[in-house]
């Protein structure tokens, strides 16, 4: 994939003019823009995501590999997809090929320290875990949107060290200078930070507009929400994740959290850590989904 030639530093770039630079960024191949489109469709039926995974050797692979994991707990191998949407559902299936096709597009980013990207990935799996839990608590029915919007809502740092390494590396020394946060150290630097970066992408990929917003809002759930349910829960779910101390290693631990947004849910700290276990227990089970970055 070649890097973005149009802007050289994020510095030259504003907010609005990030559309046209996402442009410039290869897409997702057409069967996951297609896998994408089958979150928002309310008829989609087994055998129809059974046959759009299977035409793609890889992701079939990957996805089979995943649903025969402890995570799953099955005791007999899964060799089909059709067979593993029918003991697992459609949408846990749906789940595993949605985190293997956005592994897969970003998986050959480097770091000098290999462990660098696999506590990133820990944090965002983390963090996706933990909103598919604490969901039911701000009455979002759909686990697996809530689970898909933690998993994603760091996105847009990797595509900032991807598209524009020279930024990256300047970000990392302005942290290592001064004690503050990834996102305000971003938004000092370049006037936005990954959080909009992520936003102009998703968009651009066409990914469900509730998705969009709370990869937007997750540092920001009182900023008017049109999804203020699940933008609040990925900011506490990545609240939370730094508690467990599956922190992100791409920027410091949020400062707290926004209770006024919290409070609008009926949910305060104790309320939110009272499943602490529960949460640890799903956070540990599903980082069988970190073989899917190798």
């Amino acid at each position: 994939m070649a890097p973005v030639k149009a802007k050289q530093s994020l510095r030259d770039v504003h907010p609005r003019d990030l559309k046209g630079i996402v442009k410039e960024i290869p897409t997702l191949p057409v069967i996951y823009q297609q896998l994408f489109a089958m979150m928002e469709d309310p008829n989609a039926s087994i055998p129809e995501l059974a046959e759009l995974i299977s035409k793609d050797q890889a992701l079939t692979a990957k996805t089979l590999c995943l649903v025969n994991s402890a995570l799953y707990g099955n005791k007999k191998q899964i060799n089909t997809i059709s067979r593993a949407v029918v003991i697992l559902g459609f949408q846990a299936v749906r789940r595993a090929a949605l985190a293997t096709s956005v592994f897969d597009y970003l998986k050959g980013e480097k770091f000098s320290d290999k462990r660098t990207l696999e506590q990133f990935w820990a944090h965002s799996i983390a963090v996706g875990s933990i909103c598919k839990v604490l969901a039911p608590n701000f009455g979002i029915q759909q686990d697996e949107e809530a689970f898909v919007a933690g998993l994603l809502h760091d996105i847009g740092k990797l595509v900032l060290k991807k598209y524009f390494p020279a930024d990256f590396d300047e970000l990392g020394q302005y942290l290592a200078e001064n004690p503050t946060t990834w996102s305000q150290a971003e938004k000092q630097l370049f006037g936005f930070d990954h959080a909009t970066i992520g936003k102009t992408v998703f968009r651009a990929w066409r990914f469900p507009p509730s998705v969009v917003e709370a990869v937007h809002l997750h540092h920001a759930p009182s900023s008017g929400a049109s999804f203020p349910q699940l933008v609040t829960l990925v900011h506490l779910a990545d609240y939370i994740a730094y508690q467990l101390d599956l922190g992100s290693p791409l920027g410091e631990a949020p400062d707290g959290w926004d209770e006024e947004a919290l409070a609008s849910f009926g949910i305060d700290e104790d309320t939110a850590l009272a499943e602490q276990e529960v949460l640890e227990n799903a956070v540990a089970s599903a980082m069988d989904i970190l073989q899917l970055t190798q």
